[in-house]
Formats: structure tokens, sequence, C-alpha cells
């Protein structure tokens, strides 16, 4: 049932969560060298990953508070 719930969760978040914020962290943050059309590639996979990541430690966080309450 858990891992139904977070799946579902980091879908969710994955949905809603706006994208300006990521770009932002991204493109000031970490550096992406490659050429015209492979930095674009690299760049989308990168803001991809950073907000799965996000989206995934969310869904955990809020799966352990509502497990300890």
């Amino acid at each position: 049932m858990k891992i139904i719930v977070f799946i579902s969760l980091v879908t969710i978040e994955m949905l809603f969560l706006p994208d300006a914020f990521i770009y932002m962290f991204v493109k000031y943050f970490i550096p992406i060298s490659d050429d015209g059309e492979y930095a674009m590639d690299s760049f989308e996979l990168t803001v991809l990953l950073v907000k799965a990541l996000m989206c995934a430690v969310g869904a955990g966080v809020a799966i352990t508070l509502f497990r300890t309450h």
C-alpha cells in the first residue's frame, strides 16, 4: 500500500510542481557544458531529474509524517 501511495504522490507532485523555480535553480547552480541541441537536452534532463528528486523526497517525507501520526 505504501508503494502505491508513494507513486501516486510523486506523480501528483510531478504534475503540479511549477517548473520555473527548477529552471532557475538548474540555470544558476548546475553547470551544463555542451553545444546547441545537446546542451538543451542535457538541461531538460537535469531539470527533470531535479524535479523527480524533489518530488520523491517530498513524497517520502509525507509518507513518514502520516505513518508516525
